[in-house]
Order: structure tokens, then sequence, then C-alpha cells
């Protein structure tokens, strides 16, 4: 019986030094990871998780992994723009002089301050700056970069002028070249003006005179628009040629011609007993001659009928329209309506009466009268009254 107990007990101290592979190992405290850049170490050692940006720390996390105890920065006053465990905000920057604020003070991120208007950032080290007033390009000097926010304006010196050495300041001008050797490179190239023997500048190529070449280059153009827009005006508004009148003149010109050349080269001899067999009183000859000739003389146009005619063909709502145009005052327009109120067109008749016999003589229209009047049916809309009109009224 003894010996089974101590073999009993034996058994069992074997079980317990040598437990069963199957069982996974007990975790410890050395054994847990604290995380760089979310978590931090306290003074005794327990990994704690970091407060996040807008936040400070008020207490650490009593066991590994936990949160810590972390209270809020003042809005607009105080701020953490990263997450941290320190027991204490930053204060908000507050902008000086020649600043203005962009972006206000948060609890997670501090002001934004920029250079007012005309001012630029000069940066004097890493965590220092200043706002500079901007740089004004002086006399002979123009502007090839204009001030920004973190850069100043750069000048040069303009077409023609030369930086001083002396000052490097002051750009002078190359009229004054010959006075001293700082201007030679500048002012010698075929667009800078260079002294003669007299002492005074004179241009060595086309880059003095290209801006004024320009200029009256394109002043010559805008004139040629001008002159070719008036021509075309003109020859719109010009009323079509007679196709009656000028071709009878010609013909006239050209028998009259003919018939002169004829009578010059032949003998006037011959002519003359051309003429007496075949005349009696008069010669027959120049009769037929005559007869030939086209009737260059305008028909006569009465006053009374060409207006009837316009009343036939205009429609009656654009007879003031067409009697305004033709220069007739509303005033005579309301009389002829007011003495025939009840013959509309009588009063009518009345006010191209008024028209027609402003340069007429003994009630015949002149003919300047009758193309004003065809070109203001043309500028209504009214072009084939115009045409039945100049048809019947037109040179024969």
């Amino acid at each position: 019986m003894e010996m089974e107990g101590k073999m009993h007990s034996e058994r069992l101290r074997s079980a317990h030094i040598d437990p069963s592979p199957s069982a996974p190992p007990l975790p410890t405290t050395q054994e847990f990871q604290c995380l760089e850049g979310s978590h931090y170490h306290t003074a005794n050692g327990t990994c704690c998780r970091k407060c996040h940006e807008g936040f400070k720390l008020k207490e650490d996390c009593t066991k590994n992994g936990d949160n810590s105890l972390c209270v809020s920065c003042e809005e607009g006053r105080t701020y953490r723009e990263k997450s941290n465990y320190a027991n204490t905000c930053l204060r908000c920057t507050l902008c000086v002089d020649n600043e203005e604020v962009f972006s206000k003070c948060k609890k997670s991120k501090n002001t934004v301050c920029r250079c007012k208007k005309g001012f630029y950032q000069n940066r004097i080290n890493s965590g220092t700056r200043e706002c500079l007033t901007c740089k004004t390009c002086g006399p002979g000097e123009r502007a090839t970069q204009l001030c920004k926010e973190e850069s100043d304006t750069v000048c040069e010196c303009k077409d023609f002028y030369f930086r001083d050495k002396k000052s490097n300041k002051t750009c002078l001008s190359c009229k004054i070249c010959e006075l001293t050797a700082d201007c030679q490179q500048e002012c010698s190239s075929g667009t800078h003006p260079t002294p003669n023997d007299d002492g005074k500048s004179e241009d060595t190529g086309w880059g003095v005179w290209y801006p004024y070449l320009l200029a009256a280059f394109g002043c010559v153009c805008v004139l040629l628009l001008v002159v070719v827009g008036i021509m075309g005006v003109l020859v719109v508004r010009r009323k079509p040629k007679r196709s009656n009148s000028f071709p009878s003149a010609e013909i006239t010109s050209q028998v009259s011609e003919t018939s002169t050349r004829r009578l010059i080269q032949e003998d006037p001899e011959n002519v003359l007993n051309q003429c007496i067999p075949s005349c009696s009183p008069v010669c027959e000859c120049e009769q037929e001659l005559l007869s030939k000739l086209p009737d260059c003389v305008p028909k006569e146009i009465k006053i009374s009928e060409l207006i009837y005619s316009v009343l036939d063909q205009v429609p009656p709502r654009h007879m003031k329209e067409l009697v305004r145009s033709l220069g007739v005052s509303d005033i005579v327009i309301e009389r002829a309506e007011n003495d025939h109120l009840r013959d509309t067109k009588e009063a009518q008749y009345q006010m191209l009466r008024v028209w027609a016999k402003g340069s007429a003589q003994g009630g015949v229209l002149a003919r300047p009268l009758l193309y004003h009047l065809l070109d203001k049916l043309k500028d209504m809309d009214l072009g084939r009254t115009a045409e039945e009109l100049e048809t019947k009224y037109g040179d024969q």
C-alpha cells in the first residue's frame, strides 16, 4: 500500500512539470508589443494609446493598450496638430504687422497668416519669416516678374536703357552711352540707339521704328476697311441703271458720230447731189436719217396719273409710311385726313400731291422725284411695285 501511494505521487508530479503539448502558453506583460506612433510608454512601463490631434493628455492608462484620458484644446486659443501625450496645448499664433489671417486657428490646426497686398514673405530661417514691401520698378525699368506671396518684384532695364554699374539700381538711357563704358555691351545691339559724331543718338536698326510701323499699318488697315464698307453701302443703296435710258443715249451718240464722220469724209457736192433728186422743199435724206435716231426726250409724267397709279399699287396700310419717307410732314398728313374723313383714297391723294408739287412744273412731275419714289418703295420691300412703276414711267 505504501509503495502504491509513492508511485501515485510521482505520477502526479510528473504531470505538473511536463504539461500537455497541445495547451497554448499563457501571455505575459513582457510579451505585449507597444506600437510606435499611436502608443507611448508611461513612467511605470505601461503602453498607452496617444491622444488625438486637438487633445492633450490628462491621465495615463492603467492597462497595456488602453486609451489614455484626454481633454480637448480650447477652440481658437490653443491647438495640437498631431497625436500626442503632452500635458498642454500650444498657443495659437497671432498675425503681426503687415500680415493678415488666411485661416483661423482651430483646436487641431494653428493660425495661418499671409502677407498683406503689396508685401511678400521673406524667410529668415526655418521658423522665422517677415513680410517686406514689394519693390517698385524705377525710371527706365520694367517688371519681368510681379510681386508674389514669397517672391519680390523682379525688374530689368527697358529697351534703349542700361544698368548703371556704380549704383546697380538705376537704368540710364542709351542716349548718354558715349559718356560711360558701362553701356557698350547693352546698347551696342542693332535694336538700341547709338550715338553719332554730334553726340546725338540715332537708330542702327529697325527695332526703334518697329512699334511705329506696326501702329501705322494697323491704321491703314482700319482706314481701308472703312472705305470698303462705305463703298459697299453706296453700291447697295444706289438705284439700278435705267435699261431704256442709257442704251438710247449711247445709240444716239454712235449714230451722231457715224453721221458726222461720214459727212466729213465724203465730198460735200456728192452729199448734196444725193439729196437733191429725192428732195422737195426739205431734204428727205435728212428726214430719213433723223427718223432712224431714237427719241431721247423722256416722256412727261403727269402728276395726277402717277399718283393714282401709286394708290392702285401700294397697299393702304403702307401709305403713311411711304409719304413720311418722301418728306411729307405729319401736319400735312393730319390735315389731309381731317379734310377727307370719309374718303381715305382722296386723303392719300392729297398727301402725295403735296410731295409731287414740291418741284413740279405745269402739272408734270420732275423725273428725280420719280427715282426718289422708286428707291423708297424698294426700301419698304415693295420692289414689285417699284418695277411696275419704273416700267410704266421710266425712261422710254
